[in-house]
């Protein structure tokens, strides 16, 4: 931050007030180090993230039409232009107007998220607190800014559920009320699928998403989003732990999904995956994830190699939520083993083709997780020389 604000300075026209905003404060109130920059200013924010990007030599994206920008910079640099926000209705996309910081405080859904620190204009350094956000940050609470906010906006639900956990907070009971009530009076379904699915995937990202999942379930988020969500706590921490340790190239959306949608007819599991946007490989590993408990049958107890055969036919995200023993075993040793030969290998040296091929790579792929074939080219070439002299006899 110490090299980040000087720039977000100099990039700034004359008299232009710019502020950290949310989640930087945030960290900086706490002591941690930023993992990302909200920035917010008064004017044309497109124009100042360009300023901004030129400085810092990154790729910017914008997004005019919200007057916002992501600058890939490290850390990255959300910008924003202030504004105030008015909704036709609930669960509608708001209707947006340029405004003063203090008007774009006050717009927003939780108290630690309407704090501001003035970086650039004729109150830098100020500390912009109008709705105690700041105490709220310290006693660890979380705070609904106004009792309307999960009406016009029921993603907002997801977004205090992801707060409370990530700051170690205890949400208000003013807040857990009106969480319900949102939830009761069929805000979540007017806010719509894809809405309320962007808004899960983010859950997804952060550390600790079983405990953001109990909450959601707790608040009856889950069940109006799609009746049968629903998060066995227990479950969800034993595939992160698992992912983490193993499979940190796994899909984190896909293992969280399918977890979640475990409770569903397998019919209306994928339908509902299909409804709310999803590409089909992240539903593919969503409904393996699902189906994580027949994986787990299949394996317990079985050898390297029938766990090698059972594990490599479904995606990461299955084997995980399949947990045990043998999923760990395949995810960070058996899955790696690589032969070395290939099917050019075995066309020349076993004189087949087609489906044969593929057999004899599997074959051979099961002798060497056993132990009988060694792991070098040589023998596992003298396996194939074997097996032809075999059949010629």
């Amino acid at each position: 931050m110490r090299e980040a604000v000087p720039l977000l300075i100099e990039a700034a026209e004359p008299g232009q007030r710019v502020a950290l905003v949310g989640g930087v404060v945030r960290d900086l109130l706490r002591g941690m180090e930023a993992r990302e920059v909200d920035v917010v200013v008064e004017g044309d924010g497109i124009a100042y993230a360009k300023r901004l990007a030129a400085l810092t030599g990154a790729d910017v994206r914008l997004y005019p039409t919200f007057g916002t920008a992501t600058i890939a910079s490290r850390p990255p640099v959300d910008v924003a232009t202030a504004r105030s926000e008015t909704y036709a209705e609930p669960g509608a996309l708001p209707t947006i107007l340029p405004a003063a910081l203090e008007q774009d405080l006050a717009r927003r859904d939780l108290t630690v998220n309407a704090i501001a620190a003035v970086v650039a204009g004729a109150d830098a350094g100020a500390l912009l607190d109008p709705f105690g956000g700041a105490a709220d940050v310290h006693a660890g609470v979380v705070r609904l800014l106004r009792p309307d906010a999960f009406e016009e906006d029921a993603t907002r639900l997801v977004r205090a559920a992801r707060y409370a956990v990530r700051l170690g907070a205890t949400p208000d009971p003013t807040l857990v009320h009106a969480a319900r009530a949102a939830c009761h009076g069929g805000f979540v379904t007017l806010t719509g699928p894809t809405r309320m699915m962007d808004a899960l995937r983010l859950v997804f990202e952060e550390s600790d998403p079983a405990t953001v999942l109990s909450l959601l379930a707790e608040w009856g988020v889950l069940a109006a989003i799609e009746p049968g969500l629903a998060a066995d706590r227990t479950q969800v921490q034993a595939a992160w732990v698992l992912m983490e340790d193993e499979a940190r190239d796994a899909d984190r959306v896909a293992l969280g999904l399918g977890l979640l949608t475990r409770g569903l007819h397998p019919a209306r599991r994928s339908g509902w995956l299909m409804e709310v946007g999803l590409d089909r490989s992240t539903i593919k590993s969503a409904l393996a994830a699902a189906d994580g408990a027949s994986l787990a049958a299949a394996i317990v107890g079985k050898s390297d190699a029938d766990v090698d055969a059972a594990c490599a036919r479904v995606p990461a995200e299955g084997v995980i939520a399949a947990g045990g023993d043998e999923a760990a075993r395949y995810l960070s040793r058996l899955r790696h083993v690589a032969l070395g030969v290939d099917g050019d290998d075995v066309r020349r040296m076993a004189a087949v083709e087609g489906p044969e091929i593929s057999r004899l790579l599997i074959e051979l792929r099961r002798a060497c997780i056993d132990g009988t074939v060694a792991g070098t080219r040589d023998a596992q070439l003298a396996w194939l020389a074997d097996g032809v002299q075999t059949r010629r006899d």
